[in-house]
């Protein structure tokens, strides 16, 4: 990013205090533009901060300031020479020659959330909401033809992505930074009352359709129950919900790494808390260099990286596409608050199978819910039709979930709960088995598909789409017809041959 002293301004100084309590004083102009750094610049804030406005703005523009995190900082992690991992949704998908468009969607409490879009103007629109820990790049990591997002783009659907907020697509708020921890102060509950309905409304605006498809990959499906329990007149607004392992009742999970975490959550949660963790496996380099090194097909620590993986979600050598782990795990984790991992601990940790809101103890539950007890969802209210699939051999999505899941969703269509046809399928399979298109997502566009024949989708008259975009023989153009909303701004940059790369911020 270049930075001009210009664009750094000369604005009123602002107090601001460093991690290390160091407090030094930085224009408005000036964080806004350290704001703006690459999602992966953490470090380079922290520097700024802690050094005051002169080192700051050495650090922006002068990029040979910063010291280059690699091999160097870390002695034993040195990549062997060869195609580096591919970080963010915008740069797999120009990778592999897609037109993608990059939006921002302002919720209600101010996070700025990123929304990725794959365009078929005018074709019936898919809202893919990602895991725990996730971003929306899960959904291309396995490449052109095999991976969620081509799959579903490739049938001739409008795909667009979401990333809830605190992942590294949507770290970003108004008014509060990241280092603050009322940033990190939510939950489940509020990841799914505020990011959801404003996303929905901001791609419906942006489509002119009245409805779009939604397909939830595990904490994805978390809060679609949250949303349909909470604000049923979105439920208007929705065609279909797909849950690919669709999480709610999890006090059976058979994940042991995960039982062990969630054993004592709120110990874990308040220890976190007293040394100013607020936020939960964030994504940097560090993580990328780790899942470059020990994760790469060339090198002797794969089958370690592997069976980390396995351990947590499930044994499955045979499915694993081991070429695809390196792009994962340069983009997971992607951050969540401590909060919302507390929540999720909280279910796990249930007597009984239910889905509750968050626990804040017996005064703080009173405060907020004038009851003793946190209240439970009512999924009964789910009234869209639903689909699900889960596999024997997932260690999140167990059975008992599954039943209590058909058991209270009043709308499971018929053939709709599918298990998958293969015994070895686990829970990360969605976003890493060689088969998972012939498993699950030729299925998945078969539903969608008939969901349309019975229901086609209809364009407002006279809205418009936000971009089109034709391919050349040498690269590619695109053009936009009209902005998302009064006040956008839209930029395009090419990737490989036969890609384009629009940013919209709204």
């Amino acid at each position: 990013m270049a930075v001009t002293p210009a664009a750094l301004g000369a604005a009123t100084t602002t107090t601001t205090t460093s991690p290390s309590s160091t407090t030094t004083t930085i224009s408005p102009a000036l964080l806004a533009a350290l704001n703006e750094l690459d999602e992966q610049a953490v470090w380079w804030q922290y520097k700024a901060l802690e050094a005051g406005e002169t080192m700051a703005k050495s650090l922006l523009e002068d990029p040979s300031h910063r010291e280059p995190v690699n091999a160097t900082t870390w002695g034993w992690l040195t990549p062997k020479p060869g195609k580096p991992p591919i970080v963010g949704t915008a740069n797999l998908a120009a990778e592999h020659g897609y037109a993608v468009e990059n939006y921002t969607v302002r919720t209600p409490d101010g996070y700025l959330l990123g929304l990725f879009r794959l365009p078929n103007p005018g074709k019936p629109v898919v809202l893919l909401a990602h895991g725990l820990l996730s971003s929306s790049a899960d959904f291309l990591v396995l490449g052109k033809g095999r991976a969620l997002g081509f799959v579903l783009h490739d049938a001739g659907f409008d795909v667009w992505m979401y990333n809830a907020r605190g992942t590294t697509p949507s770290r970003r708020h108004e008014y509060l930074h990241p280092w603050k921890a009322k940033f990190w102060d939510f939950s489940l509950h509020e990841i799914a009352l505020g990011d959801l309905p404003a996303t929905i409304d901001f791609v419906l605006k942006n489509t002119g359709q009245p409805q779009l498809h939604y397909v939830g990959y595990c904490q994805g499906s978390t809060l679609f129950f949250i949303l349909g329990s909470e604000r049923t007149e979105y439920m208007d607004k929705v065609k279909s919900f797909v849950g690919l392992a669709p999480v709610a009742y999890l006090r059976d999970i058979r994940s042991l790494p995960l039982r062990l975490m969630a054993a004592a959550p709120y110990t874990l949660y308040f220890l976190l808390k007293l040394v100013g963790l607020n936020e939960f496996l964030p994504n940097n380099k560090f993580m990328s260099l780790v899942g470059e090194v020990m994760c790469n097909d060339n090198e002797i620590t794969q089958p370690i990286c592997t069976n980390i993986i396995f351990m947590f979600f499930g044994h499955d050598t045979e499915q694993m596409n081991q070429t695809a782990l390196p792009d994962l795990m340069a983009n997971m984790p992607a951050g969540a608050s401590t909060k919302q991992m507390l929540h999720f601990g909280q279910q796990v940790n249930h007597r009984h199978l239910v889905f509750k809101m968050f626990d804040y103890g017996r005064m703080g539950n009173i405060r907020k819910y004038h009851s003793f007890k946190a209240p439970e969802y009512d999924l009964t209210r789910i009234t869209v039709p639903t689909y699900m699939f889960y596999s024997e051999n997932d260690l999140l999505c167990v059975q008992s979930n599954i039943d209590e899941l058909i058991r209270k969703l009043p709308n499971i269509q018929k053939d709709g709960v599918r298990k998958i046809n293969n015994n070895k399928f686990n829970h990360i399979g969605y976003l890493l088995a060689k088969n998972a298109k012939e498993l699950v997502f030729d299925d998945v566009v078969d539903v969608l598909k008939k969901m349309e024949a019975s229901q086609p989708s209809s364009a407002t008259p006279g809205s418009s789409t936000a971009s089109t975009a034709s391919t050349g023989s040498t690269g590619s153009t695109a053009s936009t017809g009209s902005t998302a909303s009064t006040g956008s701004t839209a930029s395009t940059s090419s990737g490989p041959p036969g890609s384009t790369v629009t940013e919209v911020s709204v």
